[in-house]
């Protein structure tokens, strides 16, 4: 039996020397124990002490536990070890709540000493509620001038980051109007126009794009009444629809339109057993450098796209096939800041199901196709580039639809490579296009 402990103390010695964590479920207990530290700057608060101890005394005892479970690979065992685990993280989220309940008080006491050090340290989920980092970022906007903190600065800048790329391109919301008085629209590729009769008015909407649009419209009325009506609708390409009608009442009447609209149709489905080729040639491989909800700015509209890390000047080919509804190559600007948002090249590819790609990133002069082609899938439609808020020569590749006027959403989607189907692309794996 002593023969036995001497031989397992050797094995967890080994272990605990080898690696600074435990392997077994590493994914889920590595950054529960690595909390371990920057709670226990905290555990001083008597407020905190609590929740902290207990947190830290759990922890480093489940660390040891599986640092015997990696010695013993014991399936029986590991099953005792995935427990602690997800106990562990009950008490981290009882930990942060309480973090999170002490940095709203310090900010409702303007305890500004309080307030920088609970949040001097990054902890997984620290101001997860919109609510709280709202109120956090605007608080600390008032105080900085006084103390800088790396942990806010960093989700400012980040939060600016993602609302910067997702208005890079795609959501062109043009904006336009309509009255009475008018003769036409300020916008000529969407526009709105009427048929008066002698007890009602028709107005119709209508759309000389070659793509669908999503349109939005709101009316103000002077003795004119109507029925129920849908202010959000899409329009297919080249065409016009009835928007509302309108009855005449007793005396003069008139109308004001303002209305915005946007390319895709919001009735669009994305035929999700389509799988996507690689858009670059076949044989070659290229790593992927943010995949589906990257850290850095693939959230939001943006969760699904995925960047590819290539050399200036890379052929880029058609994932799918479609027409050619818009495209910018007219830029060599590039940087790591907002004002460049506006300067990345691309071309943008209609699918037959009312879904678009866009090939994003391109070097100036970098389109190979112009818009109302025809492209099949494998077609060169570009070269890659370093273009517009970009940290580095790579292609942004993304599947979208419209949600409404105003915006869209991004679609997970599958490629097939040279190993088979990808369902969700790994930073830092190379792909081998088939």
């Amino acid at each position: 039996m002593l023969l036995r402990y001497l031989f397992l103390f050797f094995l967890l010695f080994t272990y605990i020397e080898a690696s600074k964590y435990p392997i077994t479920f590493a994914k889920m207990g590595t950054p529960l124990f690595k909390s371990t530290k920057p709670i226990s700057r905290l555990s001083d608060i008597d407020s905190l002490k609590v929740v902290s101890d207990d947190y830290i005394k759990f922890a480093n005892t489940t660390m040891l536990i599986g640092f015997l479970i990696d010695a013993s690979n014991n399936d029986f065992k590991k099953k005792e070890y995935l427990f602690k685990l997800r106990k562990l993280q009950k008490k981290y989220d009882k930990f942060l709540h309480q973090l999170h309940r002490n940095i709203d008080l310090s900010m409702k006491e303007k305890n500004y000493d309080k307030f920088f050090r609970l949040i001097s340290y990054e902890f997984d989920g620290l101001l997860r509620g919109r609510a709280l980092q709202r109120k956090s970022i605007e608080f600390y906007n008032s105080v900085k001038a006084k103390k800088r903190s790396k942990v806010l600065d960093e989700k400012i800048r980040h939060k600016k980051l993602i609302a910067i790329t997702q208005s890079e391109f795609h959501t062109k919301v043009i904006k336009s109007n309509y009255n009475s008085t008018s003769k036409k629209t300020s916008t000529k590729d969407v526009y709105l126009f009427v048929k008066k009769y002698d007890k009602y008015i028709i107005v119709f909407a209508g759309n000389r794009n070659p793509f669908s649009v999503t349109i939005n419209i709101k009316g103000k009325y002077k003795n004119l009444s109507y029925g129920n009506v849908k202010q959000t609708f899409s329009i297919t390409a080249n065409s016009t629809i009835q928007y509302i009608k309108l009855y005449k009442q007793k005396g003069s009447y008139s109308y004001n339109f303002t209305y915005s609209w946007i390319m895709g149709s919001m009735d669009a489905v994305h035929d999700d057993s389509y799988i996507y080729r690689l858009p670059y040639a076949r044989g070659s491989s290229h790593v992927v450098s943010q995949g589906f909800h990257g850290k850095s700015t693939h959230k939001g509209i943006n969760s699904y796209a995925i960047d590819f890390a290539m050399e200036i000047g890379t052929k880029i080919y058609a994932s799918r096939a479609g027409v050619v509804v818009d495209t910018k190559d007219d830029s060599n600007k590039v940087g790591y800041s907002k004002e460049f948002a506006k300067h990345g090249n691309f071309v943008t590819i209609e699918h037959k199901d009312g879904t678009f790609a866009t090939y994003y990133h391109l070097r100036k002069g970098g389109a190979y196709v112009r818009v109302g082609d025809n492209i099949k899938r494998g077609d060169i439609v570009g070269y890659s580039g370093n273009t517009g808020y970009s940290s580095g020569p790579h292609l942004h590749f993304q599947v979208y639809k419209v949600v409404n006027a105003n915006s869209i959403k991004s679609i997970p989607i599958q490629f097939l490579s040279h190993k088979g189907i990808i369902s969700n692309p790994k930073k830092g794996i190379y792909y081998k296009a088939k």
